[in-house]
């Protein structure tokens, strides 16, 4: 696989090339997501292989980073919604 430089096409990804990606990526969101909000995301394509018990999360920021909760029980959200997280186990809108 080589999500993180796809313009290498001999180049195979090292989990150190994801890590990377992965806490600049959650560096910038919190600059965007406002404290003590998130988005609902549904897992899917390559996400379900390395966790495969999710099912849906919230990303959102927790006032000093980005963090990821189960939402697996939220359907009555849909995908790309915003949601307001009040402490770990309440969640408005």
């Amino acid at each position: 696989m080589n999500y993180t430089r796809p313009d290498d096409k001999n180049y195979e990804d090292k989990p150190e090339d994801w890590l990377f990606s992965a806490l600049a990526f959650s560096a910038a969101l919190g600059f965007v997501v406002p404290e003590g909000q998130g988005i609902i995301v549904d897992v899917k394509g390559d996400m379900i292989g390395i966790r495969p018990s999710a099912k849906r999360i919230i990303v959102y920021n927790n006032g000093q980073m980005m963090e990821i909760l189960n939402a697996s029980e939220r359907t009555d959200l849909k995908e790309g919604s915003w949601v307001r997280v009040i402490s770990k186990n309440n969640i408005i809108n």
